[in-house]
């Protein structure tokens, strides 16, 4: 597998900054990343698929810790 270009990660990270910048700054209710997971995810407003997204936030989370340690 090849690496992805610095300039692509780069780019992604201003621009889930910018989201996020203007999520806060319009202080709009639901606007953030996070909140749009949580709604996504099924953990606000409660789902019935609530306790498969908690636990793929937690598998993703243990994946990426160990991911960026020993890789």
């Amino acid at each position: 597998m090849t690496e992805v270009p610095a300039w692509l990660l780069s780019t992604l990270a201003v621009a889930v900054v910018a989201v996020e910048v203007a999520a806060i700054a319009t202080r709009k209710k639901g606007d953030t990343i996070s909140e749009r997971l949580r709604v996504l995810l099924g953990i606000r407003p409660r789902r019935w698929w609530r306790p498969i997204g908690i636990v793929g936030i937690c598998a993703l989370a243990s994946w990426f810790v160990i991911h960026l340690i020993y890789n």
